[in-house]
């Protein structure tokens, strides 16, 4: 199926092949990831798109010699293709797979690993001056940047703190904007203008100066490769304010080459040949579409950004199955029919517009919606200026990309006591993603922070009734401060409770069964496999406590004490790391008032990253499972387990040791 491509046991196997055998591999790249997202799902049109350009930076370079480093990494399925793991291709994100981004400890190939965005200039330009230290005078170090990641304020720091130090040093801009589709009629009038003026000249003097400044390439081949250059930057403009976009980047200390086809093959090839014998901080900018190779993915980046395999279907609904609503739905849906009563509730994503459910609300409050890009330091600081003056902010970042946010978290918003309202989508283990992306930290890196409050809810309607509860009232009351919600990715639970839900109340829980034996303190998404092990139990006779915890910061306290007293035994269920999360809180709560006698068991994270995989994997890898409750809570009342015959066979799996 592969014909050339099997062949691709490492990168300097490309170095033997012509440039059409290469181009033939491009193609069958382009099919191998078609072929098998079709099946695994996973990032999919920036993959397309960077198919040349991984192929032009192997077949050039000596990597791992030289020193490619990634950003982000979900462009990077070419790249382990390429480097020896196209057999195992098709384990992409699977658990016990090849990771869906770039692993140290996955290949030698990957040399930094990669996950969020905006890491790849200054970790490339530690390589650098690493290289340069040590005298590696022979070793060429790049950094590949996406467009999107270049807003990120990591990557302007780090472009800024490398473009003057005068060392061999590539950025490469990955520019995979979309919008040259929708501009041709005006761009062909705007070209045949610049082709006749000044600026045109001036760029084709720096361009033949640049090139000049190439060691041993002949007059006729820099003529040659200037032409090349210009011909590809200029048909590549898509705006007038692109043909000063190298400016920028040459007073920061670069010398600028594009915008350049990033899917002539031929020209990158040319073009990164020339780059490597050039010296000092190159910044090369390369216009590449999302999607290349594949139609659907051609017309709607978009949609086509990350797959699952139900999208290669015909008439899928790309796995959505009616009538359920998903946690991110509830809260779109509930934080539009807030702002529709109140003018000062405002929405803020970094990035995130779709996976934040923000996309919606947009349509409905486009004045009151602001994108960030990624930059979530400064979507913080900015929520924390909007509450310093009356506004109420809603900021949906996922609970990953929240950690970048730490700082600005403490400092600004929560010493200044500002009501901003965070809200934490795919909170606990997230899947395939891996440890990257896992949100599996907010509990802990915001329970310590004082004046943050923190809460999780069980369901769709808690979601909604916390969301409610923020906006109508703690922002605004005598408890306002800072407050965070946290809540799991995927379908919320629809489950029958045998109980009216109660309100929210500030540092209440909820009881949802009275118990006499065991008590179980379960938070979020916990609440459901805790509540089910209990009617598990109780068919067995054992009667146990059920009590939806919804704050992690502050603590139901006279709750813990009174079933502490009352029952004895506590068993705590989390989805977040175990060191300094809910559970440690409920220790404490216990410690300070002297009932450290109390029988308690905490479930949780362990202290260790947690791989990809499905995500009831993953639960059962963590043992966060229905099973694991109950297991836990007949063996603190020293009740024997059942035949492992009576277990239904799919609940069985071994446990993960700390």
């Amino acid at each position: 199926m592969y014909d050339l491509l099997s062949r691709i046991h490492s990168p300097a196997d490309l170095k033997t092949l012509t440039r059409d055998e290469l181009k033939q591999v491009a193609r069958e790249l382009r099919q191998a990831i078609i072929d098998n997202l079709s099946q695994t799902g996973g990032h999919f049109a920036s993959d397309l798109g960077a198919v040349d350009l991984i192929l032009a930076l192997h077949t050039i370079y000596n990597v791992p010699q030289d020193k490619v480093i990634w950003d982000t990494g979900h462009q990077c399925y070419a790249h382990k293709m390429l480097t020896g793991r196209l057999d195992r291709f098709h384990s992409l994100r699977q658990y016990g797979g090849i990771s869906g981004f770039l692993r140290r400890e996955e290949s030698e190939y990957d040399l930094f690993g990669a996950g969020h965005a905006g890491t790849s200039i200054s970790a490339a330009y530690g390589f650098a001056v690493a290289r340069d230290l040590a005298g590696r005078d022979d070793e060429s170090v790049l950094a590949v940047i996406g467009d999107a990641s270049l807003t990120a304020g990591l990557a302007l720091e780090g472009l800024h703190n490398a473009g003057h130090s005068g060392r061999n040093f590539v950025v490469i801009l990955n520019d995979n904007e979309m919008s040259i589709a929708e501009s041709v009629g005006a761009l062909a009038t705007y070209l045949a203008k610049l082709r006749v003026s000044p600026l045109y000249q001036n760029m084709e003097a720096r361009t033949k100066s640049l090139l000049d400044r190439v060691p041993g390439l002949p007059g006729h081949a820099m003529k040659q490769a200037a032409d090349s250059v210009l011909k590809h930057s200029l048909t590549h403009f898509v705006q007038p304010d692109h043909t000063q976009s190298g400016v920028i980047f040459e007073e920061l200390g670069y010398s600028y080459i594009g915008p350049v086809d990033g899917h002539n093959l031929d020209l990158l090839l040319d073009l990164f040949t020339q780059i490597k014998q050039m010296h000092g901080p190159v910044f090369v900018h390369l216009r590449t579409v999302k999607g290349k190779g594949y139609d659907p993915a051609e017309e709607n980046a978009r949609k086509w950004h990350a797959v699952t395999p139900t999208m290669f279907q015909e008439n899928s609904s790309a796995g959505s199955k009616g009538g359920t609503s998903t946690w991110t739905g509830v809260f779109s849906k509930t934080i539009i029919e807030l702002a529709n009563r109140d003018p000062k509730v405002v929405a803020i994503t970094a990035a995130m517009p779709d996976g934040t459910g923000l996309n919606k609300f947009k349509e409905v409050h486009p004045e009151r919606y602001f994108d960030t890009a990624i930059a979530e330091q400064h979507a913080v600081c900015f929520a924390a200026g909007l509450a310093a003056d009356g506004m109420k902010p809603i900021t949906a970042i996922y609970s990953t990309f929240m950690q970048r946010a730490y700082d600005i978290i403490l400092h600004d918003v929560a010493i200044q006591n500002l009501p901003v309202i965070f809200c934490l989508d795919r909170a606990g283990v997230v899947g395939d993603d891996g440890p990257t992306h896992h949100g599996v930290f907010d509990i802990t890196y915001l329970r310590h922070i004082p004046n943050m409050a923190i809460l999780a809810p069980k369901d769709g309607e808690d979601l909604a009734a916390m969301l409610t509860y923020s906006v109508d009232e703690h922002v605004t009351g005598k408890n306002a401060s800072p407050i965070s919600i946290r809540y799991p990715r995927g379908n919320a639970p629809s489950i029958d409770w045998n109980h009216e839900a109660e309100p929210i109340v500030f540092g209440k829980s909820e009881t949802l069964q009275s118990g006499t034996d065991i008590a179980f303190l379960a938070f979020g998404n916990m609440v459901v496999p805790a509540f089910q092990a209990a009617q598990t139990l109780q068919h067995e006779g054992i009667s146990v406590e059920v009590v939806n915890l919804r704050w992690a910061k502050p603590l139901d306290t006279a709750k813990i004490v009174d079933v502490a007293k009352r029952i004895g035994k506590i068993i705590v269920m989390e989805e977040g790391a175990l060191a300094g999360g809910v559970g440690s809180g409920v220790l404490e709560t216990l410690s300070s008032h002297g009932l450290t006698d109390v029988h308690t068991k905490l479930f949780g994270i362990p202290d260790k990253f947690i791989e990809h995989g499905a995500i009831p994997i993953l639960h059962r890898l963590c043992n966060l499972t229905t099973l694991d409750f109950a297991i836990a809570a007949r063996d603190m009342l020293g009740v024997p387990q059942p035949e492992p015959e009576l277990l239904n066979s799919s609940e069985k799996h071994e446990p993960m040791t700390a």
